[in-house]
């Protein structure tokens, strides 16, 4: 790439959507770096841009056509970014689609395709016509490694496991954007947990669009936490995401066994009503997702709950909705994600009729969301005075006179004052809470 600057492979990465996006860009920047490019902290800087993006939801996907106008009018104005990409979901979506229009980026790379972006990136001094200018397609075998040095020492680390879904619930486009669940071999995951412990990692994080459902011939997910939990210097495991329908008693018990694994469940149940989970090709019901709660409260020690909701998917009634509050009453999650439905482009859902008002909409999910603070704030409201052993994450955005750690059950605590880094280890007693976010008094000295 040539563009008249003193270092002419300077590439920015901005990042949309889920921690799997995140990881990508992770990957992304390793596999740029070892062809001499140098990541950059603002567009500005930058002779390449890409956008690593969202397809889960309209909205995402106007931000990054806007943000493309934003890079092209920069262009125009000072010369930099030259060349602006679209990776990740909504490159896989939209395809050569994106190379066109006002608003139009120079390269489209899908989610299975980043190791051929040095070869698309080395022939953009004399590209061919824009349309050769895009790789989309999915592999099973096409994993990417976030290098270590991506992320903080001894902060959380990002190991994705498998990729894609085999579920078909009607309203999701993952199927199409990540295609079908493969998953990364085990002995390939268990060498990127040593390769991030050697760089002074302690805790990982491992994704997948359906952990839950990760299966080798070697192993499950409930083998692989076993066979992650031996690696040596580790010392905290959490997972993201789950499906209701894989929570199995072993795996259940697996996790309550496990001292490093984290009791934290982020489970998306999507709706209370079962005719709804039926229109929505979910394959539980209430009771099956509520039977998984209970089976998890009695093998797992201070097992804490997040998950998904959306309100106002076709043909929801009110009596559909009531049996979400229901549900959300009896699980007393930690915290809800909770959704108005749109429509997503080629999804079984987007061919029924988009019957409930968007007046309706709104009201449910403001129903939904006050429901859900007042159910946390009831379980926030008891913790006070107990003692926690934390772990200190870093700074806190705010006020950056704290420092921000977490429970092992996932719940986030600030310490006022102190000197500690990333890493430490601590007892604190709880003192008050403001929405999801408790405050803490140490009780002892880090280590």
């Amino acid at each position: 790439m040539s563009v008249g600057s003193a270092d002419p492979r300077r590439v920015y990465i901005e990042t949309y959507g889920c921690q799997m996006n995140v990881y990508d860009s992770a990957a992304i920047g390793g596999i740029l770096s070892a062809e001499g490019y140098r990541r950059v902290e603002a567009a500005a800087d930058a002779d390449l841009v890409l956008l690593n993006t969202c397809s889960v939801r309209e909205h995402a996907e106007h931000k990054v056509i806007s943000r493309i106008g934003e890079l092209r009018k920069m262009r125009r104005e000072i010369g930099l970014p030259r060349w602006i990409g679209v990776v990740g979901c909504m490159a896989e979506r939209l395809g050569v689609k994106l190379l066109g229009g006002v608003n139009h980026a120079d390269l489209v790379v899908g989610v299975d395709s980043y190791d051929r972006l040095p070869r698309i990136l080395a022939e953009l001094p004399a590209a061919p016509p824009r349309s050769e200018r895009s790789a989309t397609g999915h592999r099973a075998d096409a994993f990417y490694v976030a290098p270590p040095e991506a992320y903080p020492a001894r902060n959380s680390h990002l190991v994705t496991i498998d990729k894609g879904c085999d579920y078909r619930c009607t309203y999701c486009i993952v199927p199409e954007t990540r295609g079908p669940q493969s998953a990364k071999p085990l002995a390939a995951i268990v060498t990127e947990i040593e390769a991030v412990v050697a760089a002074g990692g302690r805790e990982v994080t491992l994704l997948g669009q359906n952990v839950s459902a990760y299966r080798t011939d070697e192993a499950d997910f409930a083998g692989l936490l076993r066979a992650v939990h031996g690696v040596p210097g580790l010392e905290r495991i959490r997972f993201l995401t789950g499906h209701p329908r894989d929570m199995g008693e072993d795996l259940i018990r697996a996790i309550g066994e496990l001292d490093k694994v984290c009791p934290w469940l982020h489970v998306p149940a999507q709706s209370g009503s079962d005719r709804v989970l039926k229109r929505m090709k979910r394959l539980y019901t209430a009771a099956d997702y509520l039977r998984m709660v209970e089976l998890s409260r009695r093998h797992i020690a201070d097992v804490t709950f997040s998950g998904d909701f959306i309100v106002g998917f076709p043909g929801e009634t009110d009596e559909d909705f009531r049996r979400t509050l229901e549900l959300v009453r009896a699980v007393e999650y930690d915290q809800t994600f909770n959704f108005k439905y749109s429509p997503r482009p080629g999804t079984p859902a987007a061919k029924l009729p988009d019957d409930v008002p968007e007046a309706v909409k709104k009201e449910r999910l403001a129903e939904l969301m006050d429901l859900q603070k007042n159910v946390w704030e009831k379980t926030a409201a008891a913790q006070k005075g107990r003692r926690w052993p934390v772990v200190i994450e870093g700074r806190a955005r705010r006020p950056r006179s704290a420092w921000s750690a977490r429970a092992m059950n996932n719940r986030k605590v600030l310490i006022e004052g102190g000197a500690y880094e990333p890493g430490d280890r601590l007892t604190v007693e709880i003192e008050d809470f403001e929405s999801t976010t408790f405050r803490g008094a140490p009780l002892d000295e880090a280590r």
